[in-house]
């Protein structure tokens, strides 16, 4: 099975919905170069969290959908409210009715032999905090119940692999810009002494800078027991080739080969 994985679309900002329109249309065009039937978006899918921007966003993940395109997002901290860093109610609201249909996370989705997780990185952050940002805070709740859905996965032997997907960056530690209890959730999520892997891939967004970690030096996955950590970085953001970049990660074989939109 194969995923593509979005992230940062800010749709609202800028010309930031035509090139995710124009993102779909190759998705939709290219089924035979891509071969996968699942996007993930990890968040900031809109900028302020404002109705006519998700409903443009819902345009276009429709669209997807309507096509046989499965579409799973999970929410970021500019699809709660305006800027990024001011709540908003309504926000919380439209992003379930008109973009996710989640309303509990973690959330997960069994999608051909393969679980699904998403996360929401912003749940704590908006509830208990006086001053919130672009921090994220998953909160004990939530990983109390990932880790005993984590717990429950393994024993499913129908599950090939376990995908995690959540918004804020957990290797970001810049004040105002990471996630909280980032510690907390690698002490979940971690591969446990002789057992297999917790969590088999674990996508991200948040800062737009692309990523694999796996580097020889510091290497990531190899650190916490996770066959393939990535951040996809901002997908509309035109490289110096004036190309978009579109990740599709191979779950079998951990892989992930990038495709350049115009």
């Amino acid at each position: 099975m194969k995923i593509i994985h979005l992230s940062d679309l800010h749709i609202g900002q800028s010309d930031n919905f035509a090139k995710s329109s124009r993102i779909a249309d190759w998705i939709l065009d290219h089924r035979e170069t891509h071969q996968s039937k699942l996007v993930i978006i990890s968040g900031d899918l809109v900028d302020d969290g404002q109705t006519w921007q998700f409903e443009q966003a819902g345009e276009i993940i429709n669209r997807l959908r309507e096509n046989g395109i499965t579409v799973l997002a999970a929410p970021g901290n500019h699809d709660y409210g305006p800027n990024g860093y001011r709540e908003s109610s309504t926000s919380q609201q439209e992003f379930c009715d008109l973009i996710s249909g989640v309303k509990e996370y973690p959330a997960v989705f069994i999608i051909e032999g393969q679980a699904i997780i998403l996360l929401d990185s912003m749940a704590e952050e908006i509830q208990n905090m006086e001053l919130w940002g672009a921090q994220g805070y998953l909160g004990k709740v939530q990983l109390q119940k990932l880790d005993q859905l984590l717990d429950e996965l393994s024993d499913n032997p129908a599950v090939e692999n376990i995908v995690l997907a959540m918004h804020h960056h957990p290797f970001d530690y810049l004040f105002y810009h990471g996630l909280r209890d980032e510690a907390d959730l690698k002490g979940v999520i971690a591969r446990r002494r002789d057992a297999p892997p917790r969590v088999n891939v674990l996508l991200f967004g948040h800062k737009h800078i692309e990523n694999r970690f796996n580097d020889p030096e510091e290497n990531k996955e190899e650190l916490f027991g996770i066959d393939m950590i990535y951040a996809s970085g901002q997908t509309v953001e035109r490289k110096s080739d004036g190309n978009m970049v579109l990740p599709v990660i191979d779950l079998e074989y951990k892989t992930i080969q990038r495709y350049f939109i115009d």
